[in-house]
């Protein structure tokens, strides 16, 4: 059998018993024996004398004693124990036992200690929590409870009956703009109206809407209704139709922030927001008002820290309430939507109380909030004391038609807010570490952004400064790039493309792997001899494509498509050694063709031209295989130096100019040196008369003539020969020579580590030499950067001062 909760019924005539007061919910499965109940709470059973008989609040009642207990395997009755206020008081616990009409009635208590039902600490949570909102930290989630539902939903009765605060009924007053009701327990009774700018309100309105403040004593409609009126023209919103200055709105993101302080109050917070409606009422209300009402809505249902306390009324069907889906949306897990059902004085059909129950007890739409369902005052009865409307709703929920919820603890204004302050409390808990985390962690990035802005810039020398540091700050990352010391800045872990020294090396690598593999025209032999080559017929996922292990961005810079070989280069493998009739021309084919046009009267030797002819048309691929690196590498530094630069300068205008006006000519010198260089060496190694010092030269010819010395060949023949063994050993010196030379000449000296590498073009001579009118239209600051680093000031105070709460 499932569990119960059974009604409560409390007592408040004070009594000097020495005990600490406690309320208890019954959940019995069975009913108790009438002589003596036990039940577990916390870590251990404790037993109850003395069972009353009498469910009203009549003078028969018999107090019970508490004491230890250890023999309670066997109960069959558990207890749910919340602590309450400050007091000696005498609490019953009633209601009926399970499937009987036997009423039950227990009754203990013991002193309790000072404070409220929830402590001193909890308030502390919630106070900060307040705090930080009156702080306005747009960027930051705050726990909250925030009241949605349509206009005419019932919300004002609803907050009304947990506020204790009686919304003003005349049209424009608290509907137009989110309003935070606070309740505090103070000595002194008061009530404190203010506003809240909306985040982003610049710094005049900011101060304006600050400075609306206004104390009164007591809660009349007519004094309250006045003071929201003076709040409403504060904010500039349209009151009635009637009003026709343009400068008016209907709603506001302006927050209105009603304190209320007394003896008698509890710590509580609830937050209203615009109820939602779907129709304009010109000139009132327009379309653009109903998108702006719903956007303010679900702004604050999608806060991942909002508490969401959906209001439907009983009367209409929950599966056609807007207000659901859009929770549902917001919180597609559940865990933070609450539904609370107002009017149920309105459900005249029995089928639809039916329905309204179902809902309560959680076995149709559920939520894991569950619903709770309270009954709204009703519009004639405005003058009724809170005592009176307490009394008026349970007496309503007593009612048979009603019976079956009655003690679901689901029920009136009083389990409503009860379960609203635990729910509250504990989120605020939960989350108060992460909000912390959060106001550390976005403070830690406002002054990050500040010092990077640097200080303001209003003469030459803060101009000249502010540059000189960016300046430093590139060079000093950039040292960190070449020598591959990647956990000296967090740089590169954020923005890993800006290794730069990692991708060159790769760069280099491929290169080389394509050059040996690939640079020849012609395979020299069947298979080569010494340093692993494939054979002619190796296919090509063997042999490879040759492809960058990353993305080279030449396509993304087109300022460089002059200056670069833009065309991707895929070298083409080498003709086989030895080829079927009707197929391409094989080396030594080439090389009898070149032999016969170019022979002299040499007796058993050759024209050094022949090597030269050779060699060069051996080697035709090295000059796009050159230039398509040196394209490449080109186009990895000068990615990293603008993505460095749009890393350490945030302010696009000083970037834009300093890039466009200054860097960029610069560097483009230092590309086309680069080109130039590389051209250069191609000349070189292959137009110029072929020669080498390397003795590695000699031992290869040697070497491969010696594994010829046993055939018998004619003149034409060994001259063949010897042409194809000085080629190929003459290739490989020149092949490993040249790539080396590329490598360190193009790549490291010309564009890495010279003195002219468009690395060091950003240095602090390019600084010094920089005259007033290049300061000022580089680094001056315009309108955008002061509103930036004013906005980042204003955040950075805000969040210190958020800091400063939360250590508290």
């Amino acid at each position: 059998m499932s569990p119960r909760h059974f009604s409560i019924l409390f007592l408040s005539q004070r009594v000097a018993l020495p005990e600490v007061a406690l309320l208890v919910s019954v959940i019995a499965p069975q009913a108790p024996s009438d002589s003596g109940v036990r039940w577990r709470l916390g870590t251990g059973p404790i037993r109850a004398t003395g069972v009353g008989r009498d469910p009203g609040l009549g003078t028969d009642l018999v107090a019970s004693a508490l004491r230890g207990g250890r023999d309670a395997e066997d109960c069959d009755v558990v207890w749910e124990l919340r602590v309450v206020e400050k007091g000696l008081r005498l609490l019953g616990v009633g209601g009926y036992y399970l499937g009987t009409s036997r009423p039950l009635f227990l009754a203990f208590s013991r002193a309790m200690g000072d404070s409220s039902s929830r402590g001193l600490a909890n308030q502390s949570y919630l106070n900060k929590i307040d705090k930080l909102r009156e702080l306005n930290v747009k960027t930051i989630d705050l726990p909250q409870l925030v009241v949605v539902g349509d206009q005419s939903s019932g919300k004002s009765s609803l907050l009304e009956s947990l506020t204790g605060f009686s919304f003003p009924q005349a049209p424009g007053l608290c509907t137009r703009y989110a309003t935070q009701i606070s309740c505090r327990r103070e000595s002194e009774k008061k009530v404190v109206v203010s506003i809240i700018p909306r985040p982003g309100a610049d710094a005049a309105v900011d101060i304006r809407l600050r400075a609306f403040k206004r104390n009164i004593s007591n809660l009349e409609n007519e004094g309250l209704g006045s003071i929201i009126a003076e709040a409403n023209i504060v904010m500039g919103i349209r009151m009635t139709a009637e009003d026709t200055d343009s400068g008016l709105q209907a709603f506001s993101e302006d927050i209105l922030k009603i304190e209320i302080s007394g003896p008698d109050e509890e710590h509580f917070t609830v937050i209203d927001v615009p109820g939602i409606f779907r129709v304009s009422s010109p000139p009132l209300t327009t379309d653009s008002d109903v998108a702006l009402v719903k956007t303010i809505v679900e702004s604050y249902m999608g806060n991942s820290r909002t508490v969401i306390l959906a209001v439907l009324p009983s009367n209409v069907d929950v599966t056609t309430q807007e207000i659901l889906k859009m929770a549902e949306v917001a919180d597609p897990g559940g865990t933070r939507t609450m539904g609370v059902l107002t009017k149920p004085d309105l459900v005249t059909e029995n089928a639809m109380q039916d329905a309204v129950m179902e809902l309560v007890l959680g076995r149709r739409n559920p939520l894991k909030l569950g619903y709770g369902i309270v009954k709204n005052r009703s519009a004639d009865d405005q003058h009724s004391t809170k005592a009176e409307r307490l009394a008026k709703e349970e007496t309503f929920f007593r009612e048979p038609r009603w019976q079956r919820i009655e003690s679901s603890g689901r029920c009136g204004i009083g389990s409503l807010k009860t379960r609203l302050q635990d729910l509250l409390m504990s989120i605020s808990k939960k989350e108060f570490p992460h909000v912390k985390a959060d106001v550390g962690k976005q403070l830690r990035q406002r002054r990050e952004e500040l010092e990077k802005m640097g200080p303001s810039r209003t003469e030459q020398s803060s101009q000249r400064m502010y540059l000189g540091r960016l300046g430093s700050r590139f060079q000093a990352i950039t040292q960190c790039a070449l020598n591959g010391y990647y956990s000296s800045e967090s740089v590169f872990t954020e923005l890993p493309g800006l290794k730069l020294i990692t991708n060159i090396t790769k760069s280099n690598e491929r290169f080389a792997n394509d050059f040996w593999r690939k640079g020849h025209k012609r395979h020299f032999s069947v298979k080569w001899d010494d340093e692993g080559e494939k054979a002619y017929d190796a296919t090509a996922a063997e042999v490879g494509e040759g492809n960058v292990p990353f993305e080279v961005p030449i396509s993304t810079y087109p300022e460089l498509h002059d200056i670069l070989d833009t065309n991707a280069y895929r070298c083409p493998q080498p003709t086989a050694f030895r080829l079927p009739p009707f197929g391409s021309i094989s080396i030594l084919d080439h090389i009898d063709m070149v032999y016969q046009s170019n022979r002299g009267s040499e007796l058993g030797t050759f024209s050094s031209a022949i090597l030269g002819i050779t060699f060069k048309e051996q080697s035709e691929k090295w000059e796009p295989l050159v230039l398509a690196h040196v394209s490449e590498s080109i186009a990895l530094v000068h990615d990293y130096i603008y993505k460095l630069l749009a890393h350490i300068c945030t302010e696009r205008q000083v970037r834009e100019q300093l890039w466009e006006d200054i860097l960029l000519d610069e560097l483009r010198k230092a590309y086309v040196q680069a080109m130039e260089q590389a051209r250069f060496l191609l000349r070189i190694e292959r137009d110029a008369r072929p020669s080498t010092y390397n003795h590695y030269f000699n031992a290869e010819v040697q070497k491969k003539r010696q594994g010829r010395l046993n055939q018998a060949k004619d003149n034409a023949q060994q001259v063949r020969d010897d042409i194809l063994d000085i080629l190929m050993s003459y290739y490989k010196v020149s092949r490993k020579r040249f790539v080396d030379v590329v490598c360190r000449q193009v790549i490291s000296h010309f564009l890495l580590e010279g003195d002219d590498s468009p690395l060091k073009v950003f240095s602090s001579e390019l600084i010094l030499g920089l005259d007033d009118d290049q300061l000022e239209r580089i680094a001056g600051e315009d309108g955008e950067t002061k509103r930036c680093r004013s906005m980042l000031k204003a955040e950075k105070k805000i969040l210190e001062a958020a800091m400063e709460v939360l250590r508290g």
